[in-house]
């Protein structure tokens, strides 16, 4: 995919050293080998152990910095709208994803993070992946090569860019961001979980079992960066893994968590739910692609749900213009939030412990940040519905004490309403207005799909 892995590589050491039999490989770093023979190597290695034969040989270039960063550059002209660009750090600070100092140029700091981050990644439109760190040691090298020829034997049978973007030109809707967060997962989480049966293959030298795999999945799901960088002080693992991905685990510290979280997520968790998808085989997780794609990262985080074919409600706003309260407000985004993404709002405003239970049951969500034409001020419309009232009341506890810590150094207007499994929110704007724009909330019609 256009995503890449870097930290991935080192989540996927600390695997290798806590799981390592005692007859493993020499675990000392070797000089880079040339890459496309390696690439045709694991290729092969990547068939025996799917199942699934290459349709086409897949190419493996070296990319500079300066190049990808103009990749990168380019996608994100491309897929962030100007609003979004303009005003992420408004809109981040609104919902609660970010509590830090002001982000004022999105597309830099996001080519920052790539850059730092991203050790190699597959491009669809050009039917090739591309390696940014070419100096690795052996199983880091290998590591990313059958992460990303993985993405490739999945682009060759289930096409990831009509996966990854709806049929505009059949009149589709676009994807919520929730949505689309829980496709990725689908697609990494599965290139995940193939390079840990490679690396777990050339390991053992025979093929990793499933009881093996239980351990090594739930290694890796419940990782998070704090027990990385532990991890990763150790003299052992810094010689293992070589001063390219050292260097990307430094540049971590200064990436905003909820960036991170989300990063890492994408894999991490998508590692999990493919793990227990496979479990029913392969034509299981064909599914995903050919049948019914996840819909939430609820699916993500909760495999049963989507084996249930659990939908989320579908929420859309009124026509904004015509909202007698919103004038003087220009809207910055709409989307949906998800439940992974609360989860990471929970934690960042300091209610890590509480964040899974609070989080549960979400049932849909449809967010809307405005901010004011002549000032900074921002408001937040957001309507959630959850499966349960002792959910819906679960979290709307918790939320409270979210509004509180967002708003501490610059109280604003707030309302919250939970109505059996319904929660209705407000903030910022003008108190005299707050009674109506929660009735406008109120007025956002339920639908499954």
């Amino acid at each position: 995919m256009k995503k890449g892995i870097s930290v991935l590589a080192m989540l996927a050491l600390v695997q290798w050293l806590g799981a390592m039999p005692a007859h493993a490989e020499d675990t000392k770093p070797t000089p880079t080998a040339e890459p496309q023979a390696v690439a045709d190597k694991i290729a092969v290695q990547i068939e025996q152990i799917r199942g699934l034969a290459f349709k086409q040989p897949v190419k493996v270039e070296l990319q500079s910095t300066e190049d990808f960063s103009k990749y990168v550059s380019r996608e994100l002209d491309e897929v962030v709208s100007d609003s979004i660009r303009s005003h992420y750090g408004l809109i981040v600070r609104a919902l609660g994803l970010y509590r830090g100092p002001p982000i004022e140029d999105f597309s830099g700091m996001m080519t920052a993070v790539m850059t730092s981050q991203v050790g190699a990644y597959y491009d669809p439109e050009k039917r090739s992946f591309y390696i940014l760190m070419g100096e690795l040691p052996e199983m880091m090298q290998g590591v990313m090569y059958s992460h990303e020829l993985y993405h490739a034997l999945q682009d060759q049978y289930f096409d990831l860019q009509r996966y990854m973007k709806p049929d505009a030109a059949r009149g589709a809707e676009p994807f919520s961001g929730d949505t689309q967060l829980a496709r990725s997962a689908t697609v990494e989480g599965e290139a995940t979980y193939m390079m840990s049966l490679w690396m777990m293959q050339k390991m053992t030298g025979k093929p990793a079992t499933r009881e093996m795999m239980t351990q090594v999945v739930s290694m890796q799901a419940n990782m998070d960066m704090n027990q990385l960088r532990e991890m990763i002080k150790q003299p052992q693992v810094a010689e293992m893994m070589g001063s390219d991905l050292n260097d990307a685990m430094a540049a971590s510290a200064d990436i905003p968590s909820f960036i991170m979280d989300s990063m890492i997520g994408v894999y991490l968790k998508g590692l999990n739910f493919i793990f227990a998808i496979q479990e029913k085989g392969w034509p299981a997780v064909e599914k995903l692609y050919t049948e019914y794609p996840a819909q939430s990262t609820e699916h993500i985080l909760h495999p049963e749900k989507w084996l249930a074919r659990e939908a989320p409600a579908n929420f859309k706003w009124p026509k904004f213009e015509k909202v007698a309260a919103l004038e003087g407000w220009e809207l910055m985004d709409e989307d949906v939030l998800g439940e992974f993404q609360w989860r990471v709002v929970f934690k960042e405003q300091g209610f890590a412990k509480e964040a899974e239970a609070a989080a549960a049951g979400w049932g849909g969500d449809r967010y809307a940040v405005f901010k004011r034409k002549d000032s900074e001020a921002t408001l937040l419309l957001l309507r959630t519905s959850w499966d349960t009232e002792a959910e819906a009341r679960e979290f709307a506890e918790v939320y409270r004490r979210v509004q509180a810590t967002k708003n501490a150094d610059a109280p604003v207007a707030t309302r919250l309403l939970q109505k059996g499994v319904d929660v209705f929110i407000v903030e910022g704007g003008d108190e005299a207005a707050i009674d109506s724009l929660l009735k406008v909330v109120r007025g956002v019609k339920r639908a499954r799909t």
